[in-house]
């Protein structure tokens, strides 16, 4: 995972990536499994100000 920093406070967090099965999903089913990754990437959460983006 990707560290990048909050847009509140500025503190380093982990990106919120994609789930296992959404990606077996897209390569299996391309074109239409993209939006599986469309559909449901987890948000990213701040650990120290519990900011969601």
């Amino acid at each position: 995972m990707a560290l990048v920093s909050c847009p509140k406070c500025s503190k380093p967090t982990n990106q919120g990536g994609f789930a296992a099965w959404q990606i077996i999903v897209a390569i299996c089913f391309f074109p239409i499994g993209l939006l599986a990754l469309l559909a449901g990437r987890k948000p990213t959460t701040c650990q120290s100000c519990s900011h969601i983006w």
